[in-house]
């Protein structure tokens, strides 16, 4: 369990205190995190314990899993997820009862008919469409946008929302803390049946959320231990609320109990000339340098301030091109704008002139992005790859589904091993002769429920899903965004196929991944950052944001960085963007082409 960890990450692995790890980008930190809850999990003494590891998307806690079923950990006792789906299936679920704006029932909205009721009320209110409304509360329940009259709209948007006997992620991390405050029967439940919380990407961590964890942690005392893993200067959410806490911060947060400072400061990913770049946007101490085999190598890293949006597809096809030539795989190329508005109408251009290039953009989902609907999950069931390497996975995702349907339906179905078996087979029975998504999905619904004897519609709780589900893909493909997207079942399950070709992504998608090259354009100031997020802010409030991004966009990659600050885009005032303020000041000597062989 511990083989081929360097010193830093074995000593982080094997601790027996409260840690935080700050690990710099290409340490190994799921590495870390995976072994850390592998060693973990292999010296229970108790079936009664469980350990939580938080992510902070659903990806990573699948790979974290899919790590462990790599390594032969038994995974009974382990659940691992996103804070929100912590909230849901260990507080709100299970406790609704205790809080009267639940009591009745509740179904979760998806971001499209949020984003649907917010553009209402802004029209409503005569706001301008491209208003940022944060709907996001703190500890004693007040919004936190600047502006107090889009507090107003948040507030109307939450009583509209619950008039409908529905909330949002919002909502639903307030009433976790809530219930947990005012609830001592809940906080000992879950302090006595955890033994350790891991939270990965501590950064992006918001402040409600290191509450809700606090609340568990003091409690607990010394019989459940935390373990943070990330790197402040990814701290990319900020306008959403996250907050890379210090150390002594966070032991306020659980009780003043100690916890022990860790460093993991090699980059095992990328050359050192990438290191360098990126470092010029670093804001803490940790040392970076690269350990990795291809550390002294070097690449091709430039900057491109002239060429013309219009004509950056152009570019963008000779740079795959050349990079397919000298034998990067299409997965291994990523293209990175700010914003996906910019993604699509260039991913479209893109595959016209490289038609026989695969390109992937993950971004562009039909599926509506709450994970907690038992319809996406049930989704998921039907769109993936039946393979030996998904077997472990599809496994696990239907001993999750049978629970949820029998929470649901009050029902008893069986969720042993056998069980699971034998819905899973009843699943890859069902293939509906039906060539487009949604109805090809509908119909597999159905014939599941049909197989399983349960009439959906004696469920009102699921049928408000289903219909919050699918009316979500039908939004989407309204949307300008996703004008010419095949809505075939094919690109339905390609979602959920690894990558295979070019990737397409924001910023904020790609944090966590690693190319060989990296693509990134719109490095203008006012994308990067966004204007919205730094309108009005002082400047190293600004400067700060700015570093960040760019922090994480180099750190992409491990040989080849290929930045464009372009030309050609401009305000509704007439007002050109310029390039990104630190990326112009930045000291570095780029390569004058990327065709110039080294």
């Amino acid at each position: 369990m511990l083989d081929g960890l360097n010193s830093n990450q074995l000593d982080a692995v094997t601790t027996d205190k409260n840690a935080l790890v700050i690990a710099c980008p290409g340490s190994g930190k799921t590495r870390v995190l995976t072994r850390k809850i592998a060693y973990e999990l292999e010296r229970f003494d108790s079936k009664k314990k469980f350990i939580v590891a938080l992510t902070y998307t659903n990806r990573a806690a699948e790979e974290i899993q899919r790590r462990l079923d790599d390594l032969g950990i038994p995974q009974e006792q382990l659940w691992a997820g996103t804070i929100h789906s912590f909230c849901y299936q260990w507080i709100i679920k299970p406790y609704s009862a205790y809080e009267p704006a639940l009591v009745n029932g509740f179904s979760i909205i998806d971001d499209n008919k949020k984003r649907k009721i917010l553009n209402e009320l802004k029209k409503k209110h005569s706001i301008p469409f491209f208003s940022d409304i944060n709907t996001g509360l703190d500890r004693n329940a007040n919004y936190m946008n600047a502006d107090p009259y889009n507090n107003a709209i948040a507030k109307e948007f939450h009583e509209s929302i619950l008039e409908n006997k529905e909330i949002d992620f919002d909502l639903l991390l307030y009433y976790s803390y809530k219930m947990l405050i005012n609830n001592k029967k809940i906080r000992s439940h879950l302090a006595n049946i955890f033994s350790h919380i891991f939270v990965d990407e501590f950064q992006d961590t918001q402040d409600l959320q290191y509450a809700i964890i606090g609340q568990v942690l003091t409690v607990a005392g010394d019989k459940c231990k935390l373990f943070l893993v990330g790197d402040p200067d990814q701290a990319i959410y900020g306008s959403l609320g996250g907050t890379p806490k210090s150390l002594y911060e966070i032991q306020e947060e659980i009780g003043n109990q100690d916890i022990v400072f860790k460093e993991i400061p090699g980059n095992y990913r990328s050359t050192q000339r990438i290191v360098d770049f990126f470092r010029n946007f670093q804001s803490t101490e940790v040392n970076i340098e690269a350990l990795g085999q291809r550390a002294n190598e070097h690449g091709y890293i430039t900057l491109d301030t002239t060429t013309n949006k219009d004509n950056l597809y152009k570019e963008f096809a000779d740079i795959i091109t050349h990079n397919i030539k000298k034998g990067v795989k299409p997965s291994e190329i990523c293209i990175i704008a700010p914003q996906w508005y910019f993604l699509t109408p260039l991913a479209q251009k893109l595959k016209s002139v490289l038609p026989d290039i695969p390109f992937d953009a993950p971004g562009v989902s039909p599926l509506p992005t709450n994970r907690e609907s038992f319809w996406w999950k049930l989704s998921r069931l039907f769109l993936s790859e039946i393979t030996p390497k998904t077997s472990m996975s599809r496994f696990r995702w239907m001993s999750h589904l049978i629970n949820d349907l029998n929470g649901y339906t009050n029902g008893s179905l069986g969720n042993e091993y056998i069980d699971c078996r034998r819905y899973l087979k009843i699943i890859n029975s069902i293939k509906p002769n039906e060539s487009n998504g949604i109805l090809y999905l509908e119909k597999a619904f159905k014939a599941f429920f049909n197989k399983l004897e349960l009439d959906l519609n004696d469920y009102y709780v699921l049928v408000e899903q289903w219909d919050i589900f699918f009316d979500g893909i039908r939004t989407r493909y309204e949307s300008t965004d996703f004008i010419g997207t095949p809505d075939d079942i094919q690109y339905f399950k390609n979602i959920f196929k690894p990558s295979t070709g070019v990737v397409i992504n924001t910023c904020y998608g790609v944090k966590g991944e690693e190319f060989e090259t990296v693509i990134a354009f719109g490095l203008l100031w006012g994308y990067i950052p966004h204007w919205s997020s730094i309108r009005n802010q002082p400047n190293y409030i600004t400067e700060s944001a700015s570093n960040k991004l760019l922090y994480v966009i180099g750190s992409r990659a491990k040989k080849n960085l290929h930045l464009f600050a372009e030309k050609g885009r401009k305000a509704n005032s007439g007002y050109a963007y310029q390039t990104n303020h630190q990326l112009a000041q930045a000291k570095f000597e780029y390569d004058g082409t990327y065709y110039q062989e080294k």
